[in-house]
């Protein structure tokens, strides 16, 4: 009998494991991590989530011990530098858990530029990532790999510069060290098997259609108010949108309307002063959960 439920692979602790269960939460999913649980059961699509170490999961899923995985994609580029011969893809980016692999040195150090890290040591926890950057830059260095702690490399005179994933750069200020050079930038992604089967394709489609509809809308607002008729042209100026705005007649009120728009929020605080100026009033901003395309 064939297995029918999707098996998902995901990062049992930390940021990448917080914004997969949000994402995975918005979508109906209802996850509740426990500290010694590492199979976790859904009623939504007949899934199963196995909670592992990052490091395990492409490996779960190249041996269909899972069908799908949420991972970084330093960690997926670094798998297919290992393991020529797996048959993973990416399915889809998700947008969060965004940062850098980067090249960084103790901050008085006198490498300047990667042509001076020939003859160093660089301490990673991405040898077969760092060893391909260096390679095709031409550069000879040894690659010291550590598993934890590898801003400490420096300090404790084990290397010369570090290779490591940076976010906010906060780490790297701790231990006097200073970012030199990006090799790749990273953001969680949705892992697969090229060769899964179709009935599970068919649910990775339809997870996939879930997550995208919370990602449409992580940075958007529903923007109601009301105005003037003759001000419409200034204001579709004003709130770059999805699409065209919704337009209602206001009853009791010959000349206005109620507009109904989805806005980036980026463009938000620049623009509310200026829809004031051109008589918009009654602006309610809110939230958006879901948006289905």
């Amino acid at each position: 009998m064939s297995q029918q439920r999707l098996r998902i692979a995901l990062q049992k602790s930390g940021k990448l494991s917080d914004g997969s269960i949000e994402l995975l939460n918005k979508c109906s999913f209802k996850i509740r991590p426990a500290k010694n649980h590492y199979l976790i059961k859904s009623n939504e699509l007949d899934t199963d989530f196995l909670m592992v170490r990052d490091d395990d999961i492409p490996g779960f899923i190249d041996s269909q011990v899972a069908d799908v995985g949420i991972m970084g994609e330093n960690l997926f580029i670094e798998y297919n530098l290992t393991h020529s011969d797996n048959k993973l893809e990416i399915i889809s980016k998700l947008e969060f858990a965004t940062c850098r692999l980067s090249l960084a040195v103790k901050s008085n150090s006198n490498i300047m530029n990667i042509d001076d890290l020939n003859g160093k040591k660089i301490a990673t926890s991405y040898p077969a990532t760092l060893a391909n950057y260096l390679l095709e830059n031409k550069i000879k260095a040894e690659i010291v790999v550590m598993h934890g702690s590898v801003e400490l490399a420096p300090k404790i005179g084990i290397a010369d510069a570090i290779c490591d994933l940076v976010s906010t750069g906060t780490t790297l200020k701790e231990n006097d060290l200073v970012e030199m050079q990006v090799l790749l930038f990273s953001e969680a992604i949705l892992v697969g098997r090229k060769d899964m089967p179709q009935f599970i394709r068919t649910k990775v489609k339809e997870l996939v259609f879930r997550f995208q509809s919370v990602i449409n809308v992580r940075n958007s607002k529903y923007i109601m108010l009301h105005i003037d008729k003759n001000e419409l042209p200034k204001l579709e100026k004003l709130l770059p949108g999805y699409e065209a705005p919704t337009i209602l007649e206001l009853q009791g009120h010959p000349g206005k309307v109620a507009v109904h728009v989805v806005s980036e929020e980026k463009y938000l605080w620049d623009t509310v002063n200026k829809l004031k100026e051109i008589g918009a009033t009654s602006i309610l901003v809110m939230n958006i959960e879901k948006m289905i395309a």
